[in-house]
């Protein structure tokens, strides 16, 4: 995981590489929340856009994403998630569901729409 961990500008820059289930897909993002964390690096942008053999994912299955992401920052890490349109809810259920568990997010189709975005988040 940490090979495709990076910092910039006091942004943690994550973009792994390969064939992922959900589920791997959802634990390696979560454990660079948590190094992120760790590391007192405050906002991570994650790039999925090369992520490849993902589902869309069911409502049930954003639902527990957005705990776990949750869980993993501790409120103490604003996340910035780039994936392909179509695996982006059209009402964000996701982001909705991480903010009601103290994780500031969103979801994002450009990797500079989401470096802006947490470019404008305070450290």
């Amino acid at each position: 995981m940490h090979e495709f961990l990076d910092i910039k500008d006091g942004i943690g820059r994550f973009c792994p590489i390969g064939q992922f289930s959900l589920v791997e897909a959802e634990a390696i993002v979560a454990d660079a929340i948590a190094a992120c964390r760790d590391r007192g690096i405050t906002r991570l942008l994650v790039n999925a856009n090369r992520m490849t053999g993902i589902h869309v994912p069911t409502m049930v299955e954003r639902f527990l994403i957005a705990e776990e992401w949750a869980q993993a920052s501790q409120g103490a890490v604003v996340l910035a998630l780039v994936i392909p349109a179509e695996y982006i809810h059209p009402r964000k259920f996701g982001v909705a569901v991480a903010a009601d568990r103290g994780l500031v997010s969103d979801v994002f189709t450009s990797e500079s729409e989401a470096l802006g975005w947490l470019s404008s988040i305070r450290s």
